[in-house]
């Protein structure tokens, strides 16, 4: 992925124009690292025609019109007013609200399905709780939750910690290992029924990583993990 110029935070602050561009063109031009991406949500979420699901952090409106491909009624929601612009413009057809994830504005059992993409790690701890709180309040009984997110262990997040090669992400308060997301859900009421480390897509890197099949931390790049709101 191109290095961006300015990245969210939880508070949706760093936002910019450039930042909304290129997340744009990443998606259009489905380099690389979007691909990936991509493949690792629609493999958690399952998108399905009918589905109403909600994308939280939806920045430019990206991975809300992705699964709104698969006949989903997909709705996208991000604390920054620009990025919700910029998503509206963007996708006109769909539904873009401003909000902090730890208070929805949605009623109760509005969703079946709700997919956090590479947003947690920019959650601090009481954040992270709230909006677990609110994603068990908008879900149907039995509705999912999943989440993608960096894996602190994969040599790349380990490197960046040393400035080693690449520059850790600052607004990355919140990375957390499979361990501490799974106590996390299951504190919140969910149950976890997917707990993997995909591959990234460096090219060398991502075939040793699937060699390992996550079995191993330091050559699983992303977290993938979907946990059930109670039936």
């Amino acid at each position: 992925m191109r290095k961006l110029g300015l990245v969210k935070t939880a508070a949706g602050e760093g936002y910019d124009a450039e930042f909304m561009d290129a997340m744009a063109s990443e998606y259009e031009e489905r380099t690389p690292w979007t691909v990936m991406r991509l493949e690792n949500v629609r493999f958690l979420v399952d998108p399905q025609p009918g589905d109403r699901v909600l994308d939280l952090g939806s920045a430019a409106g990206a991975m809300t019109h992705y699964l709104s491909t698969f006949g989903c009624v997909a709705v996208g929601v991000d604390s920054s007013q620009l990025g919700v612009e910029y998503a509206r413009a963007r996708y006109p057809g769909l539904r873009f609200e401003t909000a902090d994830v730890a208070a929805l504005p949605f009623e109760g059992a509005s969703f079946d399905k709700i997919v956090a993409a590479d947003l947690t790690e920019h959650l601090d701890s009481a954040t992270l709780d709230a909006m677990l709180a609110e994603c068990r309040r908008v879900l149907v009984a039995g509705g999912t939750l999943s989440i993608h997110t960096p894996n602190p262990g994969h040599i790349i997040e380990r490197l960046k910690r040393r400035n080693l090669i690449l520059a850790q992400n600052p607004t990355h308060i919140g990375l957390r290992t499979s361990r501490e997301l799974r106590a996390d859900l299951e504190h919140a009421g969910f149950v976890v029924e997917v707990d993997v480390k995909r591959p990234g897509f460096f090219p060398l890197l991502r075939t040793l990583e699937r060699l390992a099949r996550g079995r191993i931390d330091l050559l699983g790049y992303r977290i993938c993990m979907r946990s059930r709101a109670p039936a």
